[in-house]
């Protein structure tokens, strides 16, 4: 026992002065996070004063191998401090136990040594501590995952100083280990940068590309192997794509500036191209958008729209078949109406969160099992149920649940910045796929007969988020330890499929915090609105055009939950484009005039737009009794669509019906696309109308009657100047004056 006790409290391990001492509580990390109390005139211990840097190995195999256990202590020079390791020799039985141990709320009785002497930290409050210990030693006798800690105490009260708990897995020599198989999703994402097609908001991109987080995935992907599956949204790459060919535009506040081309960005793409050839890749819907928020505001349109564009777009920039059949919604959850209406778009597979299908179990309410999740029925399950599922829909073939584990994917997900996390995180990613692959139901499956034989089971690894920010140290070393656990083997995510006897589950689990976390109802209005009118700049051209189909995905990115501010500026950055092009045709709107009790008003449409357009044009007046509209129920609309070519205008004449008084009135003309979809807002005309065609019609037939009388007249003076029969002959020179006559004379 004196050497067993030596052997496991030889470490020393810095602690704050006597009287500074604190407790600590342990995160789901496994970090202790120490609360030390300070004495008046002293200063306070650092948050961690206790560092554990090393474990390994992660997982041992010999009763007699050494297990190395390392750190740093810091804190007040020439403190003295005691050491002691905390262990049990009973291994854990459920992985619920380890939250309950890494919380500190006595999940077990710990065995330690109290044969330490007092030791000083040195002049500079540091000290190095590195000793073995074996499994032997803290009593591993049979397969499992069992619990240590490292412990320090104050020297003169015993009062704990700081403590770190962590795991450690023991599969002994010669033993059959249940196998289960692995598979990791991770997601290559970014909210969108660009506003309109053409203008990025920010250039965030230049850093993020060359030291910042798509640098970090562009490192994960080098370095991991070729059974992680990634799932990548060309929305990111297509961003990437313009700063790198450039130049291009951002919008600072209300000013525009020209950047040049980024060739960082262009090596990243390149790069990143290289790292997915030959690996699993799947599309991320373009612009990562809020599927479940889309179906819910009536937007179903843009959300299959964006599969699709993921899927092409992928492919085209990747150089390689990508597919988009296999969706991983925002948070990993879906509710049914957005299941169903992604399985009538043809997906096929859903990523989702084993949170979203909990198992179902008999008993009454809800309640927590394996790696997390809530299990209506009042029952703890006692083992990880398999990762997927089948999910019937409204479409004929049932869509693939496939469920990524909610423990494993927090720690996927958690910050590895703080030093020690990264390889604490690690081993508890170890630990965890040991206890399920551990748990009974690992080599036997419940039917309706009871157990049975079944395959081994799978579990899914993946982050919580898709704007994952990966540590690429951390997460290549934990790829590397599990794809050396005896326990897993690594498989793709396009190998998972429903077994043949699945766990019993209940229906999606959609809550009313999902609803409320939903990019909002009146921002999709918004949207809603923009896309009808995009929608409307595209078709009017003869040749259909997608100007700002790209542009209405990305506000509906789900990037934009809970950044409300950013979302608005892009939407009124689109909206003043989509306006822009569509002023592009336009009325005339300059007031007419009209005489008359029926007549025609001319309606000018200028194209100056650099396509041939085809419009429509609807004409109703404000003021029936002034001026009426020529055509059935006052309304007057042009068949079939006119062609206006680029940089002209073209004359549409309206028929109107004046009353007697005439006067003053005002129409509204329409443009409308062929499809008869609106195209900008109404335009008024005003229409003057005199009504004063009869008294017109007097005095033009006065005017025919005093012309024609005068006519007549000067006919009779013409008659009567002839000579009559009887009259005497009229002399040569009649009519000549004497002058003339003179000059006749001599001639």
């Amino acid at each position: 026992m004196i050497r067993k006790a030596a052997l496991l409290t030889l470490l020393t391990v810095l602690l704050v002065p006597t009287g500074m001492a604190g407790t600590a509580v342990a995160g789901s990390s496994g970090r202790a996070e120490s609360a030390p109390r300070a004495l008046p005139g002293r200063q306070a211990a650092p948050a961690d004063p206790l560092l554990v840097e090393q474990v390994t190995p992660e997982v041992v195999r010999d009763p007699a191998a050494p297990v190395t256990i390392g750190g740093t202590v810091t804190g007040t020079p020439n403190s003295a401090v005691r050491v002691r390791v905390d262990y049990s020799a009973q291994p854990l039985r459920l992985r619920s136990d380890m939250d309950v141990f890494l919380s500190g709320q006595g999940y077990f009785t710990p065995q330690y040594s109290t044969k330490v002497q007092a030791t000083q930290l040195d002049q500079s409050g540091r000290l190095r501590f590195e000793f073995t210990i074996t499994p032997g030693d803290l009593g591993m006798s049979r397969l499992g995952v069992y619990p240590i800690a490292v412990e320090v105490v104050d020297a003169a009260t015993g009062q704990r100083i700081s403590i770190e708990r962590t795991f450690l897995p023991y599969v002994p020599d010669g033993q059959d280990v249940p196998k289960v198989k692995l598979a990791v999703a991770l997601p290559i994402a970014d909210r969108p940068h660009r506003a309109d097609d053409a203008t990025f908001m920010d250039d965030d991109l230049r850093a993020s590309v060359s030291s910042g987080r798509l640098a970090a995935l562009l490192k994960v992907a080098q370095e991991a192997g070729k059974s992680v599956t990634w799932f990548v949204d060309p929305g990111v790459l297509q961003d990437v794509r313009q700063t790198a060919s450039g130049p291009y535009t951002v919008r600072t506040g209300d000013d525009d500036s020209r950047k040049t081309a980024d060739a960082t960005a262009g090596q990243w793409l390149a790069g990143l191209r290289t790292a997915l050839t030959g690996k699993p890749v799947a599309a991320l819907p373009y612009a990562d958008p809020d599927l479940t928020a889309l179906v819910h505001n009536g937007l179903e349109e843009p959300a299959v729209a964006a599969i699709q564009r993921g899927s092409s777009l992928a492919t085209d920039l990747l150089g390689e078949d990508v597919q988009g059949s296999t969706v991983w919604p925002t948070g990993g959850i879906v509710d049914r109406d957005a299941a169903d209406e992604l399985a009538m778009a043809g997906v096929t597979s859903l990523l989702l969160s084993q949170d979203a299908l909990p198992p179902r179990a008999p008993g009454g309410a809800g309640s927590q099992g394996a790696g997390g999740q809530v299990v209506p029925g009042g029952t703890t399950p006692s083992a990880t149920p398999d990762a997927a599922a089948r999910l019937e829909t409204v479409a004929d073939t049932p869509v693939t649940a496939l469920l990524a584990d909610p423990g494993l994917g927090r720690i996927l997900s958690g910050d590895t910045s703080v030093p020690g996390a990264a390889m604490l995180a690690r081993q508890r990613f170890v630990a965890e796929t040991a206890m399920i692959a551990f748990e009974p139901a690992g080599q036997t499956g419940q039917t309706g007969d009871g157990s049975v034989p079944v395959p081994s089971r799978t579990v899914i690894a993946a982050p919580t988020g898709h704007l994952w920010n990966p540590d690429p140290d951390f997460v290549t070393s934990l790829l590397e330890a599990v794809s050396g656990a005896p326990w897993l083997r690594m498989t793709t995510l396009g190998s998972v499929k429903p077994s043949r006897h699945p766990t019993p589950r209940g229906d999606l689990a959609y809550s009313e915090r999902d609803h409320q976390a939903e990019l909002s109802r009146s921002y999709l209005a918004a949207v809603r609105k923009l896309d009808q009118e995009a929608e409307a700049a595209s078709t009017v051209t003869a040749e259909r055009t997608e100007l700002f189909h790209e542009a209405i995905l990305r506000l509906s990115s789900s990037a934009w939950r809970g950044d409300g501010k950013r979302a608005t500026a892009f939407a009124k950055r689109v909206e003043a484009a989509v306006d822009a092009r569509i002023a592009g045709v336009s009325v005339i709107d300059s007031p007419r005039a009209i005489a008359g009790a029926n007549g025609q008003v001319p309606v000018s449409i200028a194209n100056n737009l650099d396509k041939d357009v085809l419009i429509k044009v609807r004409v109703t007046s404000e003021n029936r009794s002034r001026l009426s509209i020529d055509a059935p129920d006052g309304v007057f609309e042009t068949g079939d669509a006119i062609r206006v070519l680029r940089a002209r205008s073209q004359l549409v004449n309206v028929p109107v019906v004046v009353p007697a008084r005439g006067g003053e009135a005002r129409i509204d003309i329409q443009l409308l696309t062929s499809d008869d979809k609106p195209y900008g807002d109404p335009v008024h005309v005003v229409v003057r109308a005199t009504g004063y065609t009869g008294i017109a019609l007097v005095i033009v037939g006065a005017a025919l009657a005093i012309m024609l009388a005068a006519v007549v007249m000067r006919i009779l003076r013409r008659r009567s100047r002839k000579s009559f029969p009887f009259s005497p002959p009229v002399p040569p020179d009649a009519g000549r004056t004497p002058v003339e006559q003179e000059g006749s004379t001599q001639a």
